[in-house]
């Protein structure tokens, strides 16, 4: 029997995966939660398998919270539900330990297949995502230090104390175009879109200290 435990701050969401759950016979629901703040202590207790999350509630810090959850004893297994597209939201909370990245429009029964994988100790990737991640050339299975060139991780920590790229240019002694190109570059690797992304994944990886 897979144990789910269901995060979400919506009853309706929440309800609706429980009916959902309740319908197979090797899964059922274990505990609910409608925030964050409190999900190690809560799934522990609850003996759960699996942990179906929303990462847009309360007590949520992106993938900083997945990663918490997963690197305790006895916590589960984690799929991210939510309203994100499966492009680069995804990168940072599959490096964080998430077993699976799931869109809320997806169908039913892809939901539990996630589940089911990930009680299994397997990741979930659906095809669109699987799409993204090759198009981009990112290998999740990279550990995040190993990632970016040191150049590049010199340019994300300008960045993360708000430097301009002219100010990192000086200071590394090179182009602002050059600099632009290792943003750039970096957000290909990362599959970010924006800097605040970059600095957020390299803030929850501890690129930055």
């Amino acid at each position: 029997m897979i144990r789910v435990f269901i995060a979400d701050d919506h009853d309706i969401v929440r309800s609706g995966i429980k009916r959902l759950v309740d319908e197979f016979a090797d899964l059922t629901v274990c505990g609910e939660a409608d925030d964050a703040f409190s999900l190690s202590e809560l799934t522990r207790e609850a003996a759960a398998d699996v942990l179906v999350l929303d990462v847009n509630m309360p007590g949520v810090s992106g993938p900083g919270t997945v990663r918490e959850i997963v690197s305790l004893p006895g916590t589960p297994k984690v799929v991210v539900f939510t309203m994100y597209n499966e492009d680069s939201h995804a990168v940072g909370f599959l490096r964080a330990g998430a077993s699976a990245f799931i869109n809320k429009r997806r169908s039913s029964d892809e939901l539990i297949r996630a589940i089911r994988k990930a009680a299994e100790g397997r990741r979930y990737i659906t095809p669109e995502l699987a799409e993204f991640l090759f198009e981009n050339q990112i290998d999740i299975q990279k550990e995040p230090a190993r990632i970016l060139s040191d150049r590049e991780l010199q340019v994300v920590r300008g960045l993360a104390d708000g430097q301009s790229a002219t100010e990192i240019a000086s200071e590394l002694g090179v182009s602002v175009s050059t600099v632009n190109t290792f943003v750039q570059r970096t957000k290909e690797k990362l599959g970010a879109r924006t800097v605040v992304e970059i600095v957020q994944f390299a803030n929850d990886n501890g690129l930055l200290g």
